[in-house]
């Protein structure tokens, strides 16, 4: 009988001679037979202690990159920060940037997966990532964010999935004419957009769609952010839901009466919750039917007194009837459970 031993995995552990190995300590790292690899001095200081496939490290620099490096000290690319550290692994992928500060993609093994191309892009959330190869990083004092005018939303390969670019008169904001990318990456429809006249009275409206499946038939609808309103900055959204007869997407206005829109995948449904008074909430639940989103329940939460919990009345959709009161002025425990992802207790 023959025996055979598998060739051990290589990997580099980090050695510093302070008394702690911790962000910030210069550090060497060595294989598995203590032969260095990557010596004292060449960066300024590690993020990833043992590297079994890839591992971050800092240059050696006034406003040092991020470096990612392989189990054998060779340097990859640069990582892109995100709270002062490496970029999060998102659905596999993490940002990645070129020599010129270029965003693209790589997978937890370190093989690149969207080469660097984009100025700006986001982590992938829902098998998409928001990315432009033109704007401004713009910073306000209490906020850092993007701003640009053409984006486009690719998936975990980098195709398009779909791109926007805004219509102006002038500065004003008019409309946005967005293309949606089918099979073979072919244009399948191309929609021009116009928003609501009272979109100059917007507060913090950013050009922003995005794609989300919100009358759960198992196809993604298209999301338009027509930014936030009132002192309470409730947010509102324009909605183009997916036809399956006409095989397009098609403006539906119902959605815009949802504030704040919180998405239920699980209840195939979505909230909405608003502030009525500084001693009262609303909720509301909506639903898709025959082609428009209608309210199905809804839910009045009312503090009486700070020391005592809230009471609650709650009314469900019935059809021919509107909404009938199911309880009046209730406890917590009373109401349908379905609420309670969404409520504010205090």
């Amino acid at each position: 009988m023959n025996f055979y031993l598998l060739p051990a995995q290589k990997m580099l552990v980090a050695f510093t001679m302070d008394k702690h190995l911790e962000v910030g300590v210069p550090v060497c790292y060595l294989d598995e037979r203590g032969d260095t690899i990557v010596p004292y001095g060449r960066y300024k200081f590690c993020q990833t202690d043992t590297i079994r496939n890839i591992g971050f490290v800092y240059e050696n620099k006034q406003n040092a990159r991020i470096v990612c490096i392989d189990n054998q000290g060779k340097e990859l690319f640069y990582v892109f920060k995100c709270d002062n550290g490496p970029d999060y692994i998102s659905e596999g992928l993490f940002r990645i940037m070129d020599e010129n500060g270029l965003i693209g993609f790589a997978d937890s093994l370190g093989n690149v997966v969207i080469k660097p191309q984009f100025k700006f892009a986001t982590s992938f959330e829902n098998g998409k990532a928001q990315a432009t190869t033109s704007g401004d990083a713009i910073n306000d004092g209490e906020h850092s964010f993007w701003k640009s005018d053409e984006w486009q939303l690719i998936d975990h390969k980098g195709d398009k999935m779909i791109k926007y670019a805004a219509i102006r008169s002038g500065r004003s904001l008019k409309g946005l004419q967005i293309t949606i990318f089918g099979k073979q990456r072919k244009i399948s429809q191309e929609i021009s957009y116009s928003y609501p006249p009272d979109i100059e009275f917007a507060n913090n409206l950013d050009v922003w769609v995005n794609l989300q499946d919100v009358s759960f038939d198992g196809k993604d609808d298209i999301l338009v952010n027509l930014g936030q309103y009132g002192n309470q900055m409730i947010q509102y959204y324009d909605c183009l839901v997916w036809n399956e007869t006409k095989g397009q997407y098609c403006k539906d206005e119902s959605f815009r009466q949802i504030e704040n829109p919180q998405i239920n995948n699980d209840k195939r449904c979505v909230f909405s919750s608003s502030r009525i008074s500084a001693a009262s909430y609303s909720y509301k639940r909506f639903e898709f039917i025959e082609g428009h989103f209608i309210e199905t329940a809804a839910l009045t939460q009312t503090f009486k007194t700070s020391k005592q919990p809230p009471l609650f009345t709650e009314k469900q959709y019935i059809k021919g009837k509107g909404l009938v009161t199911l309880h009046k002025d209730v406890s917590v425990d009373k109401i349908n459970r379905d609420w309670l992802s969404i409520i504010i207790m205090k």
